[in-house]
Parts: C-alpha cells; structure tokens; sequence
C-alpha cells in the first residue's frame, strides 16, 4: 500500500519540533533578563533638579560597590559535602546500601557498571584521585547520598539511603584532588 501523506507527516512533525526549540531557546534566553554588569559603573553628571522636583533616591550598593544579592541565593560553586585525605594520591571508599534495592554503580574510566545489593556494603580499594562516582537505583527510587569521612586515613565512606525528597536525590559524586567531595 503506497501512502502520499507520510513524508509530509514527517516533515510537519520536524517543523513543530523546530519551531517549539526555537520558541524555549527565546523564552530561556529571555528568562534571566540583561546580564550584570561588570567593572565599575561610569558616572555621568547629573542634571540639577528644579526647585519643585523631589530628589530621586538610588537604592545603595552593597558593601564591595556592587549591587547586593538576597541571602538566599544560591553559591556560586557547590560545598563540598566531605573531605577525605588521600594517601599517596589513593583513596579506599566503603559504599553501603541502607536501602531495600539495588543500587547500579560506577567509577568512571575506572570500573565497570556493578550492582550494589540491597543492605550490603563493598570496600573499594587504591582508587586513583580525582574520580566521578555514578550511582541509581534501577527502578528509579531516588537516593539520599551522605558521604563521610572515617576514622582511617584516605578513607569514606558512602551510605545510600532512600528519600522521596527530589531535591535531595543527587546522581554522582566527584572526589577532587585535594580531597574534597562533591555531590551532584
């Protein structure tokens, strides 16, 4: 059976497509408003107001000279959720599964995907810093990850627990250099 309106059908569906990414890039773009500026603002004279004119008020720069953020802005970076002291550039992390799944994970560029199971732990041995850790649960519980340092030098340990808070759900952690670790 021949069909005419197939071709059409699938350009039509591209063209949409297109067009509602054009349309989110637009609106992203637009979202954050003007960026900020940068370097010190250039002052330009003022007018003398006339003598039935009320003064205008600036609102007052912060302390550095710059506009002043809210508090509850987010930081810039993230902090780091532990710090762990490598020995010779190594480190031994311990992963322990406080859940009742199973728990998928891997060191990039280091080991393979493996299966954590549930209420089980694994020690991970002379693992070379900086390394990205990458963990799920296969059925898409989401986790709440609490890195800690121990009592053994060049050692944490993970514990993955179950969490239905979505912001706390987090997918991988990053180990620098120096020690510091990172969740993401």
């Amino acid at each position: 059976m021949f069909r005419h309106n197939l071709p059409l059908k699938k350009i039509s569906l591209l063209a949409a497509t297109c067009g509602g990414l054009l349309v989110s890039l637009a609106t992203l773009s637009q979202a954050g408003g003007p960026p900020p500026q940068q370097g010190k603002p250039v002052s330009q004279p003022a007018a003398t107001p006339a003598a039935t004119e009320e003064p205008v008020s600036q609102p007052s720069p912060g302390l550095s000279g710059m506009p002043s953020t809210p508090t509850n802005a987010p930081p810039r970076f993230p902090m780091p959720s532990a710090r762990v002291t490598p020995s010779e550039g190594m480190i031994v992390i311990k992963l322990v599964n406080t859940t009742n799944a199973v728990i998928n994970y891997q060191i990039v560029g280091v080991t393979q995907q493996r299966t954590l199971g549930e209420q089980s732990e694994i020690l991970l041995k002379t693992i070379p810093v900086p390394i990205t850790l990458t963990y799920q649960r296969p059925d898409g519980g989401l986790l709440l990850v609490r890195p800690q340092a121990t009592a053994m030098p060049g050692m944490l340990q993970v514990s993955f627990g179950a969490t239905t808070e979505l912001g706390t759900d987090t997918k991988s952690l990053e180990i620098q250099e120096d020690g510091k670790v990172i969740l993401n």
